[in-house]
């Protein structure tokens, strides 16, 4: 019997090596690499608009094509050479930005970025001839489209609303002036109305989320107790999550309505004192947006805790009920912590969509009484289409800290440290 030669060399078991010039299909990727680049340095796109960001999108662009073809870039000199290609573009537009021009003019720069842009992609189409095997290349190419929206949609645009709430623009987003923190200190947090939608945030997040954390708990461990009719009831609390929230907005706008709403209808039938005007008491404006989202949200808490509670084991309840634990203590002190992935996914959905809410409240409220509901989202699109787009984007700029606040943690915890520890 021949045994097998566990000691063989690892290499021996790799597929071999391409060629220099490998399959069709790896020789077809390179050339529209190649197509692309020369097209963009030809009809001189992005390197007209992106203006500050160019650096960094560049960047972005070729750390993504290193991704899709493997590229290892083991090389000293590769590395070395690249670093150093790319900072003389940095460096460049820096000093050209400060000095408005007197030490390299924007023409030089301009230049210079797509001298830099042409070596840049010389240097990944020959390491990737060279080096590069495309391990997993199907599947890193399937995800590109994908991979081009993170890094030039999202990473790209929020670097964008960054660097312009640095500037002086108003009515088009023209990076004329670096005026540092003016749009902040004396524009933003100088305004009162600002501060007023910041605290309607902080009321609506902590009414919202605490509130829909514990009915969507509640709902849910009774949709787990296995009641007859639950596909019917489940659907119930899940319709006023499938409504989008101009409709609801509107719903709740006629229903809080003094005129025609429920204050008007209980009078009718003999109680005339009552009163339901939250909608136009500027005090309580505020919480009849948060009872809209409330009625609208906890549906979807409850869907995710149901979800939760039905991936818990048989076993625990089992010998919760061997060892006479009552049934609410094996819900809060065994159940929830081992649902903790859950809560803090739930957490994270809700948190991020009480920061950025808008249509609920101009629906509902449009910001009113005078400016009593008017949110973040609602400050920002006022200046961004009304004027004063630098001060738009400095409040965006808050809203993307305040998202990045319940981000980062979730991401840390849940995919950084939780790998660590498995």
């Amino acid at each position: 019997m021949t045994s097998l030669n566990l000691s063989a060399p690892q290499d021996a078991m790799r597929p071999p090596h391409l060629p220099a010039f490998g399959t069709p299909l790896r020789a077809g990727v390179a050339a529209v690499v190649a197509v692309l680049g020369c097209a963009a340095l030809y009809f001189d796109w992005p390197f007209s608009t992106i203006g500050t960001l160019q650096p960094v999108l560049l960047a972005l662009g070729f750390a993504l094509i290193a991704y899709v073809t493997d590229i290892p870039f083991q090389g000293l000199w590769t590395r070395l050479g690249m670093i150093g290609i790319f900072l003389i573009g940095v460096v460049a537009g820096l000093t050209s930005w400060y000095t408005g021009g007197a030490l390299v003019s924007g023409d030089a720069v301009d230049m210079i970025w797509k001298s830099d842009s042409t070596f840049l992609i010389s240097f990944i189409l020959a390491a990737g001839f060279w080096n590069a095997p495309y391990r997993n290349f199907h599947s890193k190419f399937a995800s590109v489209p994908m991979m081009f929206i993170v890094l030039f949609a999202f990473i790209g645009c929020a670097l964008w609303t960054i660097t312009f709430s640095f500037s002086d623009a108003q009515s088009f987003p023209i990076f004329r002036n670096f005026v540092g923190l003016h749009n902040y200190r004396i524009k933003l947090f100088a305004d009162s109305v600002w501060w007023t939608a910041c605290t309607n945030a902080v009321i609506y997040l902590v009414l919202v989320t605490s509130i829909e954390f514990v009915l969507g708990f509640l709902i849910a461990v009774f949709m787990d107790q296995k009641v007859r009719a639950e596909g019917v009831f489940r659907t119930i609390y899940l319709y006023p999550f499938a409504l989008s929230f101009i409709v609801t907005g509107h719903v709740w706008a006629w229903i809080m309505s003094p005129e025609y709403g429920l204050e008007k209808t209980v009078r009718d039938m003999g109680w005339t004192s009552f009163q339901f005007d939250w909608v136009a008491d500027p005090n309580r404006s505020i919480y009849a947006v948060v009872v809209a989202g409330i009625w609208q949200g906890t549906g979807l808490v409850m869907a995710l805790m149901l979800a939760g509670l039905r991936g818990i084991d048989d076993e625990v309840w089992k010998a919760a009920r061997v060892d006479g634990i009552p049934k609410w203590r094996t819900y809060l002190q065994i159940v929830l912590p081992m649902m903790r992935p859950v809560m803090v996914t739930t957490f994270v959905i809700v948190a991020s969509g009480c920061v950025r809410v808008y249509d609920i409240v101009v629906a509902l409220t449009d910001g009113g009484p005078g400016t009593s509901s008017k949110v973040p989202a609602q400050y920002v699109y006022q200046y961004l289409f009304q004027g004063g787009i630098a001060r738009g984007l400095a409040a965006s700029t808050m809203m993307l800290l305040a998202s990045a606040v319940i981000l980062i943690p979730w991401v840390y915890v849940e995919f950084i440290k939780g790998k660590q520890t498995r």
